[in-house]
């Protein structure tokens, strides 16, 4: 995993409480734990408060869906893609470039400096 600095909550400041008008709450972004969750959490979490935000009728609702399920489908054919890259022999580099090109998008895994 990445380093505190780089998962630390913003929106509590690594606290893991807000303030409301009805006084200390837990924080909405990290569930109160101070440090955010990794990428694939934080857009499945995403996806599913536009989902129930658009609920189910009309036309945007449907749209909505519509692209909820294609980021979902893409987003597991790239998790497909970087466990069969994985598979390769070590020092494969068409292998190594489509790992990092999956995990860029994905972010499971902390970037390596060069």
């Amino acid at each position: 995993m990445a380093d505190d600095k780089n998962v630390r909550c913003w929106t509590c400041y690594g606290e893991g409480v807000t303030t409301s008008e009805l006084g200390p709450r837990s924080c909405p972004d990290c569930g109160g734990l101070g440090r955010l969750p990794s990428p694939p959490v934080l857009t499945e979490s995403r996806l599913r408060e536009l989902e129930q935000g658009y609920g189910e009728q009309g036309q945007t609702a449907k749209d909505v869906g519509w692209l909820v399920a294609e980021v979902r489908k893409a987003q597991h054919a790239l998790i497909q893609i970087l466990a069969a890259s994985q598979d390769a022999e070590p020092g494969d580099a068409l292998a190594s470039r489509i790992q990092f090109l999956a995990n860029d998008v994905l972010g499971l895994y902390p970037k390596q400096p060069l």
